[in-house]
């Protein structure tokens, strides 16, 4: 080798030690900055063949990166190398390992079918910290005399390179982890709250939902009930001649309101807190009378129902039901009392597992985001997400007013 081969030898090996050292130091994927190593070894050296290996903590190869063999031989040869021979005694050494014929190497134990013949060999521990973490294998140096002391040096430089990549790799991969197992610590605990504070809010509804009953029941029928009993007591003191026609008719007739006045508001009270019409006829016939109801009570408002065939062959679970009649329910009330609308349609689809009721009116519209926007929203929002499912209301003052609803079904 002339001067100047040895001047050009030896940038090359610098180059090659600082591209490694970029890469180590930059933002690059582990597979890049390996590969870019091994291209580098083979080059310098004038290696034919070169590969890295990486083990996991047993000792089996999780990657192997190799040059100067083409994809049908990789396919030929079949299996990764097991660390057997040469391969294994570069794993035990404390050092690189250098044989310039490997046939004649008492540590060879030789090649598997389809692998290309070698000759000379230079194989380097990749460690770092007392771990192993792989080897790098070079073969069949090109130049006379095979690879030489220069080469070692470059070799372990380069697997040192290796190393500290493997291990930032790792440390980035753990930190990662970390990452997201807090990220997933914080969702969890989010949801946890979330469903903490829709319990409460949850029971809440349910305690002002027993409060207005046991009113009703106080004010209304039991008013009427009070008013009976003090009838019936009245005629068994004798105080009202039930033979007079003249003194018992009144009477018995104003009882007779107040009866069927308390059976009304009992029936009421008893369909408020669970919509029977939902066991007898089903979602579809139950939504079409609550239309027709508030048509008939909502000043000219008219209102359409149209329930999709996907809908109709869903057997809806009970407490599913219900929440959809009632956001429905909800929905419509708001458009009767507030939307001063001319008509309004509830559709109901279901597709992909997911149940959808949309409620459109044609009304003044409103903004959802004021504080004043409250119409019942929040109780419709809490019975959706009992459900799992969501609730979104879209509107803008003077352009009606939609409200979604999306619940999964099975």
């Amino acid at each position: 080798m002339s001067y100047s081969d040895g001047a050009v030898d030896r940038e090359g090996r610098i180059a090659a030690l600082l591209e490694a050292a970029v890469l180590v130091t930059g933002e690059h994927e582990l597979e890049t900055v390996l590969r870019r190593i091994v291209d580098g070894a083979a080059g310098v050296t004038q290696a034919r063949y070169a590969a890295l290996a990486v083990f996991n903590p047993t000792g089996c190869v999780t990657s192997f990166i190799h040059v100067g063999i083409d994809d049908a031989t990789v396919a030929a040869i079949g299996r990764l190398p097991t660390g057997q021979g040469l391969l294994g005694a570069t794993v035990t050494a404390a050092g690189p390992v250098r044989v310039n014929d490997i046939a004649s190497d008492p540590r060879s134990a030789g090649f598997p079918p389809g692998h290309p013949h070698m000759t000379s060999y230079l194989g380097a521990p990749i460690g770092r910290g007392g771990r192993h973490f792989g080897n790098l294998y070079l073969t069949d140096s090109t130049r006379p005399g095979g690879f030489g002391g220069d080469d070692e040096a470059l070799v372990m430089s380069l697997a040192a390179f290796a190393a500290c990549a493997i291990e930032s790799a790792e440390l980035l991969a753990l930190e990662r982890q970390r990452a997201e197992a807090v990220a997933s610590q914080t969702q969890i605990e989010e949801r946890a709250r979330s469903r903490s504070e829709l319990l409460a809010a949850t029971i809440a509804a349910q305690e002002a939902e027993r409060a207005r009953v046991a009113r009703d029941l106080h004010d209304d029928i039991g008013q009427a009930l009070t008013s009976v009993l003090l009838w019936l007591r009245l005629v068994e003191d004798g105080d009202i001649d039930t033979s007079s026609a003249a003194q018992s008719m009144p009477g018995l007739a104003e009882l007779r309101e107040l009866v069927a006045d308390a059976l009304q508001r009992t029936r009421r009270l008893a369909f408020d807190l669970r919509p029977t019409v939902l066991d007898d006829v089903g979602l579809a016939p139950a939504l079409a009378r609550l239309a027709d109801d508030l048509s008939q009570h909502g000043a000219a408002l008219v209102i359409d129902t149209v329930v999709d065939d996907s809908a109709e062959r869903v057997a809806l679970p009970t407490e599913l039901a219900t929440v959809v009649y009632r956001v429905v329910q909800e929905a419509l009330t708001n458009v009767a009392r507030h939307a001063n609308a001319a008509s309004a349609t509830v559709t109901i689809t279901v597709h992909a597992g997911v149940l959808r009721a949309v409620v459109e009116d044609d009304g003044v519209g409103f903004d959802p985001t004021a504080s004043t926007a409250c119409l019942g929203l929040r109780g419709m929002n809490e019975r959706a997400q009992l459900v799992g499912g969501s609730l979104r209301v879209v509107s803008t003052p003077g352009s009606g007013t939609m409200v979604i609803l999306e619940v999964p079904v099975e």
